[in-house]
């Protein structure tokens, strides 16, 4: 039933509300630099509907999820890579040059065909994984991370607990996927609470929760942070067009912002315990609680 509920959204998004998949653009046609900025945050947490957000802005352009971006970055960690751009001539500098172009390219000519003078923003949860890599690929990047509660997030991500993600890269299911899904929960939100406190000046941290019960307040925060002027129309996102990838449909055929929270209460009472208990400490520190 779950299923057939997404696959309606969707085609409510493709079909009544028009939107579309993403244009081929000629790669020539490139906007002038502009920086790099980047949505941190793991699946199934809100990013989605921050996404629409700020694609509603006359300035920006926010992809579908890329997933390259992060793979790119991680050559800047191989040695072997590195001593290969040096025997070319090519020094630790000049590869992280190398490789930056390459990940933004794209994304440069994708703002150009939307005519987004201020550029792009790119939300690839997988980036989420490697937060480092990033930072590293791109010094001068703004990072906007968004958290979500761990169970709220664990039970999307899950789909209640029925469905067993790629990137928890195991085959399980019951509370042994639960489990797993909130030690990747841990484990990524520690590194993207360190990767922010270690970036401070560049880095805006924000909660999902937040996003939905002060849509305006936050989304100027959005905005300053990534140095561009407020426009209501980030309220309105469900009034623009927005090129499809393959993210949820759930928010493509809705409007306003209203909370999804809770649901995991639904679980056996054991499974709500084990997952608190590994996310409790981080989850925590960022003002989550499961009273």
């Amino acid at each position: 039933m779950k299923r057939v509920k997404e696959s309606a959204r969707r085609a409510y998004g493709e079909i009544i509300r028009g939107r579309t998949r993403v244009r081929l653009i000629h790669e020539e046609s490139r906007p002038a630099e502009t920086p790099p900025r980047f949505i941190l945050s793991l699946y199934r947490s809100g990013t989605t509907l921050l996404r629409y957000c700020l694609d509603s802005h006359p300035q920006l352009a926010v992809p579908p999820e890329t997933d390259f971006i992060g793979l790119l970055a991680k050559i800047l960690e191989d040695q072997q890579s590195l001593a290969g751009y040096r025997d070319l001539g090519y020094d630790a500098e000049d590869a992280r040059r190398v490789l930056a172009d390459a990940a933004r390219r794209p994304l440069d000519t994708y703002a150009a065909g939307r005519d987004a003078s201020a550029g792009w923003v790119d939300k690839s949860p997988r980036n989420a994984e490697s937060p480092a890599s990033i930072y590293a690929l791109f010094p001068d990047s703004r990072m906007v991370i968004m958290h979500r509660h761990p169970l709220d997030q664990i039970h999307s991500f899950t789909r209640g607990g029925s469905f067993c993600h790629p990137a928890l890269r195991v085959s399980i299911h019951g509370e042994e996927l639960i489990a797993a899904a909130a030690e990747y929960w841990r484990a990524n939100t520690k590194l993207l609470i360190q990767e922010s406190e270690s970036h401070a000046e560049s880095t805006l941290a924000m909660r999902y929760e937040d996003l939905c019960a002060q849509p305006e307040r936050i989304l100027r925060d959005v905005l300053s942070h990534y140095g561009l002027e407020w426009s209501s129309e980030v309220l309105k996102y469900h009034a623009h067009d927005h090129d499809l990838g393959r993210e949820a449909g759930r928010v493509a055929g809705t409007r306003g912002f209203s909370v999804s929270a809770d649901a995991w209460r639904n679980w056996p009472a054991e499974w709500a315990e084990r997952a608190w208990e590994v996310t409790s400490r981080e989850a925590t520190l960022l003002g989550y609680t499961i009273a």
